[in-house]
């Protein structure tokens, strides 16, 4: 999974090299639709700055930001039930160049699931002030308050999470393709936050999951220049126009 290092910080390695040794182990559609999804990312990035704003601006809106507070005030949710908000720690807790981060829930009807926690975490993704993502990364259960999965249904659940439906729509379809686009790295971090829990379940701290001592089990660094290149570099392509309506099931035209 990762190095030995990396698995009691929680930290995944970082630069170009470990990104493409990531993506190298996916199934060459597998890079392909992650290229498509970084293309539809950075489209909406570019839809957005086209009006003068980013994925922050269109999610505060004109209110002043307050550390804290959640955007928007009820969260934003789907019809199906998926959720997310967006707010920013005290400086002094934030890693170098975050502004905020944005926190993603997929909705969790399990039978044994307290009824105020129907949800479960998916990912943390962190972004600077221009709202490029810098980080994935997974909470401690207490953080959330959350019904607790495995990675393995975590992951299930991520791929079943879509949030383009919710208010405001932009930042929504924006979170979407981001999302896709750093898969096997939300991947990567929920794996690790398993195995780094087990580890120190079995160095001693019985009651990782509610110790307040420890509020983030997982994370990885993200960049999207790096993604995309290594995607390249790895012969990615994004699929035809033609190739796209076919898999919709429409014909392409000629």
């Amino acid at each position: 999974m990762t190095q030995s290092s990396s698995l009691l910080s929680g930290h995944a390695p970082k630069g170009r090299r470990f990104t493409v040794d990531l993506l190298r182990k996916l199934a060459p559609q597998e890079r392909s639709d992650l290229y498509a999804s970084g293309l539809k990312a950075l489209e909406a990035t570019q839809s957005l700055l086209q009006q003068g704003k980013t994925v922050i601006s269109e999610i505060i809106g004109n209110a002043a930001f307050v550390e804290w507070e959640h955007y928007p005030p009820r969260d934003a949710k789907s019809r199906s039930g998926a959720l997310f908000y967006y707010h920013a720690h005290a400086a002094a807790q934030r890693m170098p160049a975050e502004h905020g981060h944005f926190h993603v829930f997929a909705p969790n009807n399990r039978a044994d699931c307290p009824s105020d926690q129907r949800y479960t975490h998916i990912a943390g993704l962190s972004v600077d002030a221009r709202g490029m993502p810098l980080r994935v990364f997974t909470t401690n259960q207490w953080v959330t308050a959350e019904c607790w999965e495995d990675a393995d249904r975590v992951c299930t659940l991520a791929r079943q999470t879509a949030l383009k439906d919710a208010r405001p729509h932009n930042v929504g379809k924006w979170l979407d393709a981001v999302l896709n686009f750093f898969r096997p790295q939300i991947d990567l971090v929920t794996h690790m936050r398993d195995a780094r829990a087990k580890a120190l379940m079995e160095r001693g701290r019985t009651h990782l999951l509610e110790d307040r001592r420890t509020h983030i089990l997982s994370q990885c660094r993200i960049d999207f220049s790096t993604q995309i290149v290594a995607l390249e570099e790895l012969g990615a392509d994004a699929p035809s126009a033609a190739a796209r309506k076919s898999r919709a099931g429409t014909r392409p035209e000629t």
